[in-house]
C-alpha cells in the first residue's frame, strides 16, 4: 500500500501530521452529493458544515440535521451530529476503499481446502494487533476492481482474479461517512508465482513504510472453520479481530449448519 494514500481503518494514520492546506477551526465546508432526498426529513443541511479540527489524512466536522418537530413553525428542528471524514474524500457518494476477501483454492474439486488471506498488524488506534482482511484505499480515478488486484498484491504478494465487487457499504456510520466496497478475489494456485508466495508464507518484499513499521504479515486461515481459527488467536496472541472479518466468520458457520 503506498505511503501517501494511507489512513487508518485502513491505512497509515498520520494524525501528527497537518494538511498542507489546513481549515480553519469553524470554517463551513461542502460535499457535493446528489439532490435525490434532499427535501426529506430528517436530512442534513451540508451548508452548515462546521471544520472543528483537521489533520493531513482527517477533519472532524459538526453536521447541522433536521427532524421532523410537530411544534415548530418550520415543521422541523435542528439536531448537532459530529464525525470524521477523510480528506482525500472526493464527495459524499464517492467509495473509500476497497476490503478484499481472497479466496486460495488448493482443489478446484475439495472446497473443504480453501483458505482465505488474511493480514495481521499493529494497529496504534486499538494498541494492538489485528486480524483483517486485505484492504486499502482507492486512487482518484481508480475503479474498485483495480485497486484491489493491487492492493491485494501489495500487502500479500499473490496475485488475484476479480470475482465481483459489491455496491458501497459502511462500517461505522455512526461515526464517519467512509465507505468500503468488498472485491472477491480468486487466488489460482497453479500460478507458479502464487505457489512461491504460499511456500514462503513469511517473506514479502512488497511492504513499505507504515506497513513495514507496524509488522504488516500474511495469514493463511481455513475458510472451513474460520470462525474457531479466530477464536483461537484471540485466546492465544491477545489480537483483536476485524468485525466484518468476524461477520463473515460468523456467516460461514451458520451455513455450514453449526450455528443459528
Amino acid at each position: 500500500m503506498r505511503l501517501h494514500q494511507l489512513l487508518a481503518f485502513g491505512y497509515c494514520n498520520h494524525s501528527h501530521l497537518h494538511h498542507s492546506r489546513p481549515r480553519h477551526l469553524g470554517q463551513t465546508t461542502r460535499l457535493a452529493m446528489s439532490d435525490s432526498g434532499s427535501a426529506k426529513l430528517p436530512r442534513v443541511d451540508f451548508d452548515f458544515t462546521e471544520t472543528v479540527g483537521s489533520t493531513r489524512w482527517m477533519r472532524l466536522e459538526t453536521l447541522s440535521y433536521h427532524v421532523a418537530d410537530e411544534n415548530s413553525t418550520s415543521g422541523s428542528s435542528v439536531r448537532k451530529w459530529d464525525r470524521a471524514v477523510r480528506t482525500t474524500k472526493q464527495s459524499e457518494d464517492s467509495i473509500d476503499a476497497v476490503v478484499i476477501l481472497a479466496i486460495l483454492r488448493h482443489d478446484a474439486h475439495d472446497t473443504s481446502r480453501d483458505e482465505i488471506v488474511c493480514v495481521k498488524q499493529y494497529r496504534p488506534p486499538v494498541d494492538a494487533y489485528t486480524i483483517e482482511l486485505p484492504a486499502g484505499l482507492i486512487d482518484a480515478g481508480e475503479e474498485p476492481a483495480k485497486a484491489a488486484v493491487r492492493e491485494f498484491k501489495e500487502e500479500t504478494g499473490y496475485t488475484g482474479k476479480v470475482l465481483d465487487v459489491s455496491p458501497a457499504s459502511y462500517l461505522s456510520p455512526g461515526l464517519t461517512n467512509e465507505s468500503a466496497c468488498l472485491v472477491r478475489l480468486e487466488v489460482d494456485m497453479t500460478h507458479a508465482a502464487n505457489l512461491k508466495n504460499y511456500e514462503n508464507q513469511n517473506l514479502h518484499d512488497g511492504l513499505e513504510g507504515c506497513e513495514k513499521d507496524r509488522g504488516l504479515e500474511k495469514l493463511m486461515l481455513p475458510r472451513v472453520g474460520l470462525l474457531g481459527a479466530l477464536h483461537e488467536m484471540q485466546q492465544k496472541e491477545g489480537v483483536k479481530v476485524f468485525a466484518a472479518l468476524y461477520s463473515l466468520a460468523v456467516g460461514m458457520q451458520i451455513s455450514e449448519g453449526k450455528g443459528s
